[in-house]
């Protein structure tokens, strides 16, 4: 068979659901393969067109992210890798394993065996090393493919380092020559198999039970547990027994404890440096800068599937035990040391005392939140308070929300509660411009939730709008997309009056860097047939979001434009 054939077989052979590419001229064979396959009726493995490279990744990810099953990328030669690059770098500092095949040339026309690709060789020339030395740094490993002999185990292993821990995407250039040859396709199909050490050692299970259990002021700390969705329901049983207050840091990626639990508090530094006992499930920032976190006879315990963060050039936070197994297998073996401890039945009542007190202290301070909120319900334009509040009881129970505002974050979690594993994605590291393409891979994975991206205006425009949109028409993923549009970098805005404060810009009122002088953002769902509304009554948030669930049940998209004031959270 040949090469683009028997891609698409390695690809079933992984596990792959959906390929995504962002077209290039090198990728007839594997377009040629997709059709024999239509032509058979396979439909086992399904081709996604992305409009552009930062969708392809970003889709991948959203995918992966809700699955945990690294997907396909294929990407155009040098130009595909360079524009996905930011998208790449996010996927491999958030631990999203996928494959990325890049097109090159290894015989630069003058195999006379194969059809001529073409002018591709001249990137060649001038990026010595093709996409993999070029995209090095922004992946887990990148290599290229040598030889049509070789092209089937080349992405078979990527696969593997894949979604090896710590997972994360691996580029592989694939010459075009070795598509179009003849490729004999390996009949043993054996995967390696590899055991790893899940259990931590049970002396250091008990030394860790043995701090719990002593400590006074215990705090959890988490960030991205909620990549291990199996792991949210011990972790919740652990902070229950001992009654542990939980709070999520600075960057939040998923739901890593139920938000409107009673143990779960807005992040507060002061409550990290009055603890006597912190533990840190998966936090890569725990607390900025450093010399303002817990005391220094304070005990810190980390549990996660990687320490000390390698792919980090500076972590510098000190612990005192660290776990370093799967999560969710750590925190089921520490809840049931817990609950054989005798210590534990003896301090039971103690423990529910301060579980009635860190409920009471939770009904405060969001009760005071969503009062605060309900206070500038009339305002216009309309306050970024009430906004998030008319979301919490606009947006369904099992929405899905992929969060993208930078300004508003914190509003969005502290005012729009998720509680169940991923139902909240949210962009980490990378750049802006990731939202609309982790929300369609996300949908492409949950086709039965509603989705909905909650973005600046700021981050909107960084995203490749026509080709997201375009793809959530092609291929029947109606999401909608709430533009929270304050017409302005706030972030930058007020960063510059921090530094300047009586500075040019604060006596002219000249922001530089700050506008944005953006269009009616309705009118982008006009245009691929979705439905579009601009809200500046306040009253009218919760029939709009009525009225998109309807427009994306009937297939369509959606997308609320929502003018806001300057308002800016501390």
């Amino acid at each position: 068979m040949h090469g683009g054939k028997a891609m698409v077989e390695v690809f079933k052979r992984a596990g792959v659901n959906y390929v995504f590419c962002s077209p290039g001229t090198e990728w007839p064979p594997v377009w040629e393969a997709f059709a024999e396959a239509k032509e058979r009726g396979d439909t086992s493995i399904q081709y996604i067109n992305c409009r552009h490279e930062a969708l392809a990744v970003a889709m991948a990810s959203g995918y992966t992210k809700v699955t945990g099953k690294p997907q396909a990328v294929l990407l155009h030669a040098t130009a595909g890798p360079l524009n996905a690059a930011m998208y790449l770098r996010a996927a491999y500092q958030e631990r999203v394993p996928m494959v990325i095949c890049c097109g090159e040339t290894s015989a630069y026309g003058e195999d006379t065996r194969l059809p001529d690709p073409g002018n591709q060789w001249v990137h060649d020339l001038v990026d010595i090393g093709g996409p993999a030395e070029l995209l090095r740094r922004s992946v887990k490993w990148s290599d290229r493919v040598t030889s049509p002999t070789i092209l089937v185990s080349s992405i078979e292993r990527a696969f593997e380092i894949a979604v090896e821990p710590p997972a994360g995407p691996v580029l592989l250039g694939v010459p075009f020559e070795c598509m179009l040859d003849e490729v004999a396709l390996p009949q043993n199909t054996r995967p390696n198999r590899v055991e790893r050490p899940v259990a931590i050692d049970e002396r250091a299970i008990d030394e860790a039970v043995a701090m719990l259990l002593h400590a006074e002021r215990p705090v959890l700390l988490t960030e991205h547990l909620g990549r291990d969705a199996a792991a949210i329901k011990p972790l919740v049983d652990l902070c229950e027994s001992l009654a542990i207050p939980v709070m999520e840091s600075y960057r939040p990626a998923f739901v890593n404890f139920p938000r409107d639990h009673g143990l779960f508090l807005p992040y507060d530094l002061r409550r990290v440096q009055a603890a006597d006992l912190v533990l840190m499930a998966d936090a890569v920032s725990p607390w900025y800068p450093l010399d303002k976190g817990p005391k220094a006879d304070a005990k810190v315990i980390f549990l996660g599937d990687e320490f000390p963060y390698s792919r980090l050039p500076f972590w510098g936070y000190k612990v005192d035990l660290a776990l370093v197994a799967p999560p969710s297998a750590t925190l089921t073996r520490l809840v049931n040391g817990v609950k054989r401890s005798e210590a534990f039945a003896a301090k039971r009542a103690a423990y529910q005392e301060r579980l009635r007190q860190i409920q009471q202290d939770h009904d405060k301070q969001f009760g005071a939140m969503h009062a605060d909120a309900k206070a500038h319900a009339g305002d216009v334009p309309v306050d970024p308070r009430w906004l998030c509040h008319a979301l919490s009881e606009a947006l369904p129970a099992d929405g899905v929300i992929v969060e993208e505002t930078t300004t508003h974050r914190t509003l969005i979690q502290n005012l729009i509660p998720r509680s169940e594993p991923m139902s909240y994605l949210a962009r980490v590291t990378g750049g802006l411009g990731v939202s609309l393409g982790y929300a369609l891979g996300a949908k492409l994975a949950m086709k039965d939730r509603p989705v909905f991206v909650l973005v600046g205006d700021g981050g909107f425009h960084y995203n490749p709008v026509p080709s997201c949109l375009g793809a959530a028409q092609e291929h029947g993923l109606p999401i909608t997309v709430i533009v929270f549009n304050n017409q302005r970098y706030l972030s930058m805005e007020r960063g510059l009056l921090k530094y300047y404060p009586d500075g040019a810009s604060k006596k002219t009122g000249v922001h530089f860097g700050g506008p944005i002088a953006g269009p009616d953002y309705r009118y982008y769902a006009d245009i691929y047939g979705g439905y579009g509304v601009q809200v500046k009554d306040p009253k009218e948030i919760k029939p709009a979001v009525e009225r998109a669930l309807k427009e994306n049940a009937a297939g369509r998209l959606a997308v609320i434009d929502v003018v806001l004031s300057d308002y800016l959270p501390r």
